[in-house]
């Protein structure tokens, strides 16, 4: 099938690349602000791990400036500007702003689809002095200081081709603009021979600094009423996802010793009383005293209050993930650091 797209990429490659040199040019206008400016974004549709990434910014500056995070806030129903409140309905702010805040309720998190609206309007309010842009790469309205651009190891840009025949959003050159790259959802094991042949076939300009991360997992969190976290040793886990690949989390859950039976929805999807419904009746259905129902973060940010209240007696839990550097991370770090001091 992607043959037969090929002549629609070609067309939705020309127009990436006259947009792009219409922004080089000065055509199209950027804004540039006198303070820190960090994107994260990435070349591809689809998780690369944008959220975590920007999770561990945040956590790395918040204890020395005031950070704020601007985002689309990809599948809300509302427009415009909202700040993200820790009570908010992941409907009307998007699914990972919410994490986002509920996880740093002392950062101001904002979406809005014209992120220099965000960014003046917060700048006025004095809400901030340090601004993260997440999943903005494309979005070259603003001129930020640091743009970080994110690559999937398990799909890479270089073995890609341009929507909607491949993934690609712009050609495979637009990383050029990229500053920092970090390579994603690595595996464990990751010798640096590996690591120098990947950052050869990306093709990057002198001076662009590689990293290479990999997702490591915290402990299981109750959701609702359910009791604490047992051991996974031995269990059998129902797990329901709304994310775009977790195959990852079947492997992480299946060498902790549990049982996998998967239940699959579409990225970003909103639970319904139905999906919960569905979810029970696979739980009920499991031929095993030993047995729980395990989400992603991400998703149990979608669970109304209602909605878990519909679980009833099944025992439902969450699993975050956070970010963990294969070397290099005290050279990001430094790298991060840098350049909010210069850029303040």
């Amino acid at each position: 099938m992607k043959w037969l797209l090929l002549p629609f990429a070609l067309i939705y490659r020309c127009v990436a690349v006259v947009r792009n040199w219409l922004f080089d040019l000065g055509v199209l206008k950027s804004k540039a602000y006198g303070v820190p400016v960090i994107v994260v974004g990435n070349i591809t549709v689809g998780g690369t791990g944008k959220t975590p990434h920007v999770e561990y910014l945040v956590r790395s500056l918040c204890a020395k400036r005031r950070v704020a995070v601007v985002s689309r806030g990809y599948g809300r129903s509302t427009k415009g500007f909202v700040e993200v409140r820790p009570e908010a309905d992941a409907k009307s702010v998007g699914d990972e702003p919410l994490q986002i805040k509920r996880k740093f309720t002392d950062i101001c998190m904002a979406v809005d689809e014209v992120r220099t609206h965000a960014i003046d309007r917060l700048l006025a309010a004095d809400a901030a002095d340090t601004f993260i842009l997440d999943d903005a790469f494309q979005h070259r309205h603003v001129r930020a200081g640091l743009n970080i651009v994110l690559v999937d190891y398990n799909r890479p840009i270089f073995k890609d081709l341009m929507l909607p025949a491949g993934r690609l959003r712009e050609p495979r050159s637009g990383i050029g603009r990229a500053n920092i790259v970090i390579v994603t959802k690595c595996p464990d094991a990751l010798t640096e021979q590996v690591k120098h042949s990947f950052t050869e076939r990306l093709r990057l300009k002198p001076g662009t600094e590689v990293f290479f991360t990999r997702f490591g997992y915290g402990q299981l969190t109750a959701i609702g009423n359910s009791p604490a976290a047992p051991d996974l040793k031995g269990k059998t886990v129902v797990v329901a996802t709304g994310i775009a690949r977790p195959e990852r989390l079947y492997s992480h859950l299946a060498d902790s010793g549990a049982k996998v039976v998967s239940l699959k929805f579409p990225d970003h999807h909103f639970f319904t009383p139905a999906d919960i419904d569905k979810i029970a009746t696979l739980y009920q259905s499991v031929k095993s005293e030993q047995k729980m129902v395990v989400m992603t973060e991400k998703d149990a940010t979608r669970l109304t209050p209602e909605l878990i209240s519909q679980f009833g007696g099944v025992p439902v839990y969450y699993l975050p993930i956070q970010v963990e550097f294969i070397g290099g991370q005290s050279r990001f770090d430094a790298l991060v650091s840098q350049f909010c001091e210069n850029a303040s």
